[in-house]
């Protein structure tokens, strides 16, 4: 079966480490996300309630010190299953180059392209965080 994924980048002013505790902790994702983010208990997986939106589980796991990976658990419409990968590299101006895949999808259309919109958002407000000091 093909599956179809969304792609997007951000460069941040910030250092590694601090983007990927906003990737990666309840503070930091609290703060971007726009949801209240709590530990599931089980290994990884972090429940993100939006005050007027879907809510979401996701298990978050760290590959290598480049990588976040978010996996989908449970979430509204096609979004269980699928995998938000982001990559943390340098960028040549110095600022930490951030991509995401969020693959998986099953098609192109309904809540595809509201999250393609979402994301795209939401990288800027983790920019934002990512470079207050």
């Amino acid at each position: 079966m093909m599956t179809h994924s969304l792609r997007h980048a951000v460069n941040i002013s910030a250092d590694h480490a601090r983007v990927r505790e906003a990737l990666t902790t309840a503070r930091g994702l609290e703060h971007w996300t726009a949801a209240k983010v709590s530990d599931q208990g089980a290994a990884g997986e972090w429940s993100f309630k939006h005050l007027d939106g879907p809510s979401f589980v996701w298990r978050i796991t760290l590959p290598d010190a480049d990588t976040v990976v978010w996996t989908c658990i449970a979430g509204p419409g096609d979004a269980a299953g699928t995998t938000a990968t982001f990559q943390l590299a340098s960028a040549a101006d110095g600022r930490l180059h951030l991509t995401l895949d969020h693959g998986g999808w099953p098609h192109q259309e309904g809540n595809f392209v509201k999250c393609n919109s979402l994301w795209g958002m939401m990288l800027h407000r983790l920019r934002d965080y990512a470079e207050q000091r």
